[in-house]
């Protein structure tokens, strides 16, 4: 995927997907009908805020095998994220800068940041998982049709990708809360087959926004991430100073 596509995942979290920036202030929906693209530019607004910091454990399973990664991650909206590992041991001070569409890797072994291709902000970063744009809260694509349904406890919308967006998927069905929380995301293939689902919960409720810190996303093949947020931070005093291949090499 690509950073106009929607995650993997989105769990996983915080890394492929890319969205216009979420405003910061709330946005009214309105009473009677619902409406989707309201309705969406809120839980845009309750997942992403205006900059995010935490803590991400990640415990990925692929093809059998389980590796745990402990991640810190910073971001500013969409065009920058700074993201720098904390386990394992062999990749302690390793980590990822973005700006805007440019995306380095840095590694301590090689003492220096590479640049990687922009299409690298959507690659799952180890193998499998999550990708960049996933772990900075990037999620639910400019690029489709939504339609809605009222349910006993929030709204039900269903996105169709443009038949010209950069996406892989055919469908995308999302549950949130009344209060616009992510509780389910399932991603269905351009056959019209249920391919992942990804269930959100363990909210916590940060100043009214109502946050998910568990993420778990399953695909039909039996993959399966476990990612969760620890000591979730939004509308940080961060500005684009801070995101610097000197702060991603650890020399600032």
């Amino acid at each position: 995927m690509n950073r106009r596509s929607v995650p993997c995942l989105l769990a996983v979290l915080v890394f492929a997907a890319c969205i216009a920036c979420a405003a910061s202030a709330q946005v009214d929906v309105p009473t009677g009908t619902p409406d989707a693209r309201a309705i969406l530019d809120q839980v845009r607004t309750t997942w992403q805020g205006d900059s995010f910091h935490a803590v991400v454990r990640l415990e990925i399973t692929f093809a059998g095998a389980t590796k745990l990664h402990v991640l810190e991650v910073w971001t500013l909206g969409e065009d920058y994220a700074l993201l720098r590992v904390l386990e394992p041991a062999a990749d302690v001070g390793s980590g990822y800068l973005q700006i805007g569409d440019d995306l380095w890797y840095y590694s301590p072994t090689a003492g220096k940041a590479i640049k990687l291709p922009s299409m690298a902000l959507g690659d799952a970063l180890f193998g499998a998982g999550p990708s960049l744009s996933d772990l900075a809260l990037d999620t639910l694509s400019e690029d489709f049709d939504a339609t809605v349904e009222a349910t006993d406890g929030g709204y039900s919308l269903t996105l169709v990708p443009h038949a010209d967006a950069p996406v892989v998927y055919g469908k995308l069905e999302l549950t949130v809360t009344n209060d616009y929380a992510i509780v389910r995301l399932v991603t269905y293939d351009q056959r019209g087959e249920a391919v992942r689902t990804a269930t959100f919960s363990e909210l916590v409720d940060l100043g009214g926004r109502k946050v998910p810190t568990l993420i778990v996303l399953e695909d039909t093949s039996g993959d399966r991430t476990v990612q969760q947020i620890t000591n979730p931070e939004y509308n940080l005093n961060l500005d684009p100073s801070f995101f610097t291949l000197e702060r991603l090499e650890g020399v600032e």
